[in-house]
């Protein structure tokens, strides 16, 4: 097995752990059990619990960024069908794979008393607002840069909103419906 595979094989097994377990409560051993590895082989790739966890983040980033882009490149090709496939991209997320927006508000947490995991968590979300920005900037040129970013953050804050609201609470509100609200408030923005 070469190493790519073996270090995707060790991110995967931790974001399985610190799911169940959170980020405080991980340990190196139960990565490499879940890994069907021993623990002295995990530390051949990751050498500290930080160096795993950061590079944990990234994978998670990266794995969204292309699933997002994927989303994007189904969704119609208008400002309102690229902004509601970020809505459904987050949808799907908190829908289907709620594990990963678990692990998320975990890496926000952590990132409040470790400002290396805060950093690389800050430039996690500067990717997705920057997606966004690209996308109105594309089919809104003469919007003001300053808008555009408004708008970004306000999105991000909305798709994150929903989830925090909903995995605490699954059913409070349609989700669907949340989402052709953020919509309409975003274009309503952006419009005016």
């Amino acid at each position: 097995m070469d190493s790519r595979a073996v270090e995707e094989r060790i991110l995967n097994a931790a974001f399985k752990v610190v799911d169940r377990h959170t980020i405080s409560g991980t340990r190196m051993h139960l990565i490499a059990e879940e890994a069907k590895m021993v623990q002295s082989n995990l530390h051949y790739y990751f050498k500290t619990k930080q160096d795993l966890m950061l590079a944990l983040l990234r994978y998670l980033q990266q794995n969204f960024s292309e699933n997002r882009q994927a989303v994007l490149d189904k969704a119609p090709g208008t400002l309102p069908g690229q902004l509601a496939g970020f809505f459904r991209q987050k949808k799907d997320i908190i829908t289907q794979t709620p594990e990963y927006d678990r692990v998320q508000y975990d890496f926000w947490n952590l990132g409040q008393v470790d400002e290396e995991v805060n950093q690389c968590f800050f430039e996690s979300y500067d990717i997705w607002r920057k997606h966004i920005a690209r996308v109105i900037k594309l089919y809104a040129p003469d919007l003001p840069d300053e808008r555009i970013w408004l708008a970004t953050c306000v999105m991000v804050s909305m798709m994150m909103g929903a989830s925090l609201q909903y995995l605490n609470a699954p059913g409070l509100f349609d989700l669907d419906s949340y989402f052709e609200a953020c919509l309409k408030m975003i274009m309503g923005y952006i419009k005016d």
